[in-house]
């Protein structure tokens, strides 16, 4: 089974847009998540409890979080991880 990737993003961040940009240009299928928007606010609120970080880009492959300046340093190693995890 494949395994959803959800990208949690804002409109205005232009990391956000470059990372959706690069794992479209991968062929890696994702779900945004405008966490600005109000349906949004109580899963992002979650995985705010979860990791104590409300930095956007922040991906959810599966089960696994992939957070800022934690996770990854740069958009191409957030990319990178995600195709490790992907296998």
């Amino acid at each position: 089974m494949k395994q959803m990737i959800r990208v949690y993003s804002t409109s205005q961040c232009p990391y956000c847009a470059e990372l959706k940009a690069l794992l479209t240009n991968e062929g890696i299928a994702f779900v945004d998540v405008n966490v600005n928007l109000p349906e949004n606010e109580i899963e992002f609120k979650k995985l705010y409890e979860i990791t104590q970080c409300d930095d956007v880009p922040m991906l959810k492959v599966g089960k696994q979080l992939l957070i800022p300046n934690t996770s990854f340093k740069s958009i191409r190693e957030a990319v990178d991880n995600t195709k490790k995890i992907l296998g």
